[in-house]
């Protein structure tokens, strides 16, 4: 088999992604997996509002017994298979501590979508086949030689044994915590383990005193349960007890009950046990996500506690930075330094998550009685402000990650606009019809102009062009009412903004040279 431009290893979220990515972007790849079969378990249940938007992008004929050839959105698809949860709402010692109001996420998504990582996985995979690609499973990365001027060298071993000697120009490895590539590349995954067991189960309850349609947590001098109902009678339950390590036994039903009599009281009984898994913790990352020509995406290269959901769509988000910019250097002819953004905007992503996630982890298993006092003080205080409330939400949701000190954020001034370089940019609906982002599906850039103005032809062969007049109140607040022009991302974020004459400033932009 020839090798195309580029290797992906792992086909699970990230793998996915990346692959989906670079076939909008017309890009040849391999998408490997050494497991002959998809994960029949998830783990990871969350997908946030911002993972939705960019499945936005994501749109195929899909037959329907309604409509036989309907264009859905992945976003769509997800949010019909899937349980959109409003609320979350945290006790401490049985008594209220906070409750979140999730319906404050910005954007069309205002909600946190309960789905299987099975399910969201099939979805991705079944995109990925609508667009003419498939997994290779049962293949495995043997060795990487990364150190060639403008490749990558890889050993494969095929499910027959067979092995196979390629030289792909790009390496993506989003083969997880245990990354076979990470390990290759010598890079270290730095940071430490949580001295503390979890126990995760699947399971049937019954009972008058189960919450409501809402993620529910519970704390208890140090000890945490977790809530939430997947489907019916069937809640996903997480449980941290201290001095307990769940991986040197065999958890069953009894351990949960126990725990839900503990930690809630008497009322709730546990029933079938789908699916029961012990775990640890690891809160790691590796202090580069390039080395020459390989990548590290997701897993391979950061985790971190469970805290707000935010692994599985982290690294989704890293699939969605990294592909358009593969396609700009090995199509585009776009400067290699391009590649760099990638490590430098989401490395700082990675930092911050890791950041925060230990510090929740660490606030609701402290044992400490004064510590947990002050915890219970600040949290009930805070969930009556609106800004607190909001900046939870916007960081549930991913809505607030920004790069606005990225060197291809560039700024020549927009007016009274209120969107910023590096921003991500929100998709209103247009008076015309549509959302402002639809032509993002295209895998391009996308000029937000003002009408009546001369287009350059360097601009229509870099992006699509939509030529707008703000009347909307909320695109005039977006955009201004001056004539500027706004340059954004296919991972849909704002990359330029300067006043309609700026064009040599926007030519040097769409060449990205800027960049050392």
């Amino acid at each position: 088999m020839s090798f195309p431009t580029t290797l992906i290893i792992g086909a699970g979220p990230t793998g996915l992604t990346v692959a989906i990515e670079l076939a909008r972007q017309n890009l040849p790849f391999r998408l490997i997996d050494k497991s002959p079969t998809p994960s029949q378990f998830s783990q990871a249940l969350v997908v946030q509002a911002r993972t939705l938007e960019q499945f936005e992008r994501y749109a195929n004929p899909i037959s329907h017994k309604h409509h036989p050839i309907e264009h859905l959105t992945l976003a769509s698809r997800a949010v019909a298979a899937g349980h959109p949860i409003s609320r979350a709402t945290f006790t401490a010692d049985r008594h209220p501590l906070l409750s979140l109001d999730l319906a404050r996420i910005p954007g069309r998504y205002p909600f946190v979508l309960f789905l299987p990582q099975s399910t969201t996985e099939r979805l991705l995979a079944e995109h990925l086949h609508s667009l003419g690609h498939s997994i290779e499973r049962g293949v495995e990365l043997l060795s990487v030689d990364a150190n060639l001027p403008d490749s990558t060298r890889v050993t494969l071993r095929q499910a027959d044994g067979r092995l196979e000697q390629a030289e792909p120009r790009w390496l993506v490895g989003c083969d997880g915590a245990h990354s076979t590539l990470r390990h290759a590349l010598n890079l270290p995954f730095e940071g430490n383990s949580v001295p503390l067991s979890f126990l995760l189960g699947d399971l049937d309850l019954t009972g008058p005193n189960l919450p409501g349609d809402e993620i529910s947590l519970h704390l208890l001098a140090g000890d945490v349960l977790f809530l939430a109902r997947l489907a019916g009678n069937t809640w996903r339950v997480i449980l941290v007890e201290h001095g307990r390590d769940w991986t040197d036994s065999h958890p069953g039903p009894a351990d949960f009950q126990r725990a839900l009599d503990r930690i809630l009281g008497p009322g709730i009984r546990v029933g079938t046990a789908h699916w029961i898994s012990p775990y640890h913790v690891h809160q790691r990352k590796t202090p580069h996500y390039r080395v020459h020509s390989a990548f590290l995406a997701g897993d391979a290269c950061h985790i971190h506690s469970p805290v707000a959901g935010q692994g599985m769509n982290t690294g989704i988000q890293d699939a969605a930075n990294l592909a358009w910019k593969l396609a700009a250097v090995t199509r585009d002819h776009a400067p290699d330094s391009l590649l760099d953004t990638y490590d430098r905007e989401r490395g700082l992503v990675g930092d911050r998550l890791l950041r925060r996630t230990s510090l929740g982890l660490a606030a609701a298993t402290t044992t400490n009685p004064f510590l947990r006092r002050l915890r219970n003080s600040l949290a009930r205080s805070a969930s009556h402000l609106d800004t607190i409330q909001t900046r939870l939400t916007a960081f549930i949701s991913e809505t607030d990650i920004h790069y606005p000190r990225s060197p291809i954020a560039v700024d020549h001034g927009g007016g009274d606009a209120h969107l910023q370089p590096g921003h991500r940019v929100p998709n209103p609906p247009l008076p015309t019809g549509g959302h402002l982002l639809d032509p993002l599906s295209t895998g391009r850039h996308l000029a937000i102009l003002p009408p009546d103005i001369s287009i350059p032809d360097f601009l229509r062969t870099f992006a699509s062009i939509t030529e707008l007049s703000p009347t909307t109140h909320e695109l005039q607040h977006l955009l201004g009412t001056q004539n500027q022009i706004f340059l954004i991302r296919p991972d849909g974020y704002l990359g330029f903004r300067g006043p309609s004459h700026h064009t040599p400033a926007l030519h040097a932009y769409t060449r990205f040279a800027t960049l050392p």
